[in-house]
């Protein structure tokens, strides 16, 4: 299992000293050979937990670092160490489980898209991409569909049964709509301080 340990390091080491050949190699590899590529990514993981302490202390620190990984680096490091206090007094009460996970994680996504960073990228996809449902795919398939044109092209809704095709288009502009409304909210909104 040693050559398992080492294969990362000699891989860096052939990709700083080799570019193209490691380029050709890598392609070589992941195209033909992912079966070993697979084999080796679990020798690897066994190794790794080999190597692992075992103690129900190490397991609960361990589980206790990948919750806390939910939540941003700032948070983590503003009030990190209070939450793991929590976490632990929680898994050592006997109340661990998915529930706790999914918890913990929906509540890490909620404080990662309450940065004002991540609002206005947000913002921005929204406000980039609601064209699409809004007007190829919403209006202009509605006009398309009452004017009677025979060429369905590449809107969705003209691909439907016929007694399908107008509540998917009013879905799909409804999509646009909100895309756009949840987009202007959020552009608005992300410039605003964020409470502690």
């Amino acid at each position: 299992m040693r050559w398992v340990r080492e294969a990362p390091r000699l891989v860096a080491q052939l990709a700083e000293r080799h570019v193209a050949m490691f380029v050709v190699g890598s392609v070589v590899f992941w195209t033909l050979l992912w079966p070993l590529a697979l084999v080796w990514w679990v020798l690897w993981r066994i190794d790794r937990y080999r190597a692992l302490d075992k103690s129900p202390a190490s397991k609960r620190e361990r589980h206790v670092a990948r919750l806390l990984r939910w939540y941003p680096a700032g948070w983590r490091t503003r009030y990190g160490d209070e939450m793991a206090c929590l976490l632990h007094d929680t898994i050592t009460a006997g109340r661990d489980g998915p529930r706790l996970g999914m918890n913990v994680a929906r509540e890490g996504l909620a404080v990662r898209m309450a940065l004002p960073e991540r609002r206005r990228a947000l913002a921005g996809a929204l406000l980039g991409l609601c064209w699409i449902p809004l007007i190829p795919q919403g209006l202009v398939a509605g006009i398309m569909k009452s004017v009677g044109t025979p060429t369905r092209s590449w809107f969705l809704a003209l691909y439907a049964p016929d007694a399908y095709q107008w509540p998917l288009i009013v879905a799909i502009t409804a999509l646009g709509m909100t895309m756009l409304a949840a987009g202007m909210t959020l552009a608005r909104t992300s410039h605003a301080p964020l409470p502690d």
